[in-house]
């Protein structure tokens, strides 16, 4: 019995040794302003790794919120066909929402302030909480496109369902991420002035986007 447990106590040591240098490998740089540079030499140094890493960064870029995850997404296009950089950037992407989602819901605001602003999460959680149907919460995420980091803990915290989050979440994500990286794939492999003229109209679709919650309600609830 005793040999039982000295091999699992090896194990157990095994692991959170793993668990701990891994967490020092990706998350010591996120305490950095040269934190989208780190991210983005890691996947270009390392290719063969480059779809492992697009998913941890993007996960992380979701949970840690606001963590810019636009120099991942141009970093995994210029290195992966397009296709491909859509599916780990999406992959990272959701399991990142989901968790946000998970971790306000059972953890509430003690634990969410460790992983984003809370003024910025209670100002979205209004918004939520006044779209919990499917199609009001659907047209919610198209807005908050840019926000979803934010909106994902603001969504935990209500009492929209996990159903309607996660299929409003899908509806939109998946169309947006495959025009963006289907675009921009061709941007990249066909002209670089193309691809400037995409980064440009996708900085003026962030500003319009941006500008659109207070647009449809300036005390923090959208107009229906």
């Amino acid at each position: 019995m005793s040999v039982i447990f000295k091999k699992l106590t090896k194990v157990n040591l095994f692991w959170l040794g793993a668990g701990t240098l891994l967490a020092v490998f990706f998350l010591l740089p996120l305490v950095s302003r040269d934190y989208q540079e780190y991210a983005v030499g890691l996947i270009q140094a390392y290719p063969y790794l480059a779809p492992l890493l697009i998913v941890v960064f993007r996960f992380v870029g979701m949970v840690l919120a606001p963590l810019p995850g636009a120099p991942i997404a141009f970093a995994s296009m210029a290195l992966l066909p397009w296709h491909e950089a859509w599916f780990y950037n999406f992959l990272g992407n959701e399991a990142g929402v989901i968790a946000a989602f998970f971790i306000a819901r059972k953890f509430r605001e003690p634990v969410v302030a460790h992983f984003a602003p809370l003024e910025k999460i209670h100002r979205w959680q209004e918004r939520v909480s006044a779209h919990k149907q499917f199609w009001a919460f659907t047209g919610l995420r198209v807005v908050s496109v840019l926000a979803f980091d934010f909106v994902s803990y603001a969504a935990g915290l209500t009492k929209l369902s996990f159903k309607t989050f996660i299929s409003a979440t899908l509806l939109v994500d998946i169309p947006i991420g495959l025009l963006f990286f289907y675009l921009g794939g061709v941007a990249v492999k066909y002209s670089i002035l193309f691809f400037g003229a995409f980064a440009v109209i996708l900085v003026v679709g962030a500003l319009i986007l941006k500008t659109v919650p207070a647009v449809t309600g300036g005390n923090g609830k959208s107009v229906e």
